[in-house]
């Protein structure tokens, strides 16, 4: 083998690796750009409790792009869905909540509070107003459906110049709940093999005595639990809003006190003894009988003495 076929044989080989190299570069190239392309086929389900999006996370084709990936645009589509709450639908949560604002004028903020009030299903349960030198106050307590609580709560700032405060108390009674549920299907059962025993087996009158006290005791544990589910229930579904509203006012100074003068004081004096007259005279008219005894009396008096002498 001489040297030119030596290099030709080089050569060859080495444009042959060169070729290689090439292809495989625009394979991996090619394949990373089907890759991308069918990001928008894919469907990826995740599952998380509680949190519900039915709209996918997309990629467009973009040319003018110029983000990382040329080309390639991230879109998140528009959708009105919110997210639902993570709490479970059979808890039973009590929801009050405390607050105080500052309004401009205390009559029509309460007439607004009253007509969105209405319009979500609430009522007023308390009302106090004080008014004092420096400010005027309204203190109401609100009872509103537990799906309109926060709805309310974030609508009565919006008729306030100042929030002063907001809190917000949670309380879970659904241990309670439950186990006076269990209690009560405990007593219900008990009530039908009672009346079981009394439509079948009392024969005698003092079986069906006993076994109709026996009625009589777990009906009234039956209804005072049924009294309780249902305190518990009215708590639940209506949530308590206490709000006190007050508006400031300008302090006006009390006038300077009027003092009298000796004219004044004159004039009083003598209607104060014209009444004193008047008084005392109406006062004897009113005893007359008696008066005409005295006189009588000392009349008789009088003469009695004269006829001794």
């Amino acid at each position: 083998m001489n040297a030119n076929t030596l290099k030709q044989a080089v050569k060859s080989t080495l444009y042959i690796f060169l070729v290689l190299i090439y292809i495989s570069c625009n394979g991996n190239s090619s394949d990373a750009f089907k890759e991308q392309l069918t990001l928008e086929n894919v469907d990826l389900k995740n599952d998380y409790d509680g949190v519900e999006d039915n709209a996918p996370t997309t990629y467009k084709y973009d040319a003018d792009f110029k983000g990382k990936d040329k080309g390639f645009a991230y879109t998140q589509p528009k959708t009105d869905q919110t997210l639902s709450s993570n709490i479970p639908s059979n808890l039973k949560i009590i929801k009050t909540a405390s607050t105080r604002y500052k309004v401009k004028n205390i009559e029509q903020a309460l007439v607004n509070i009253k007509q969105m009030m209405n319009l979500h299903g609430g009522y007023i349960s308390e009302l106090r107003y004080d008014n004092n030198y420096n400010e005027k106050k309204n203190r109401f307590t609100i009872k509103i459906p537990k799906e309109n609580f926060d709805t309310v709560l974030d609508g009565i700032q919006k008729f306030a110049e100042q929030t002063d405060y907001v809190n917000i108390s949670t309380t879970d009674v659904t241990e309670k709940y439950l186990d006076a549920q269990t209690r009560l299907q405990t007593k219900l059962e008990v009530k039908e093999r009672l009346e079981a025993v009394l439509r079948k087996n009392a024969k005698t009158v003092k079986d069906i005595l006993a076994t109709e006290n026996q009625l009589r005791v777990i009906q009234e544990e039956i209804e005072v639990v049924q009294g309780k589910l249902k305190y518990m229930s009215n708590r639940v579904a209506f949530s308590t809003i206490q709000v006190e509203i007050y508006e400031t006012i300008e302090y006006k100074e009390q006038p300077v006190a009027y003092k009298k003068g000796f004219g004044t004081k004159l004039k009083e004096s003598l209607l104060t003894g014209w009444n004193f007259i008047q008084e005392l005279l109406l006062g004897i008219l009113s005893i007359w009988p008696i008066v005409i005894l005295v006189v009588v009396g000392l009349i008789f008096l009088r003469r009695w003495r004269k006829l001794r002498k």
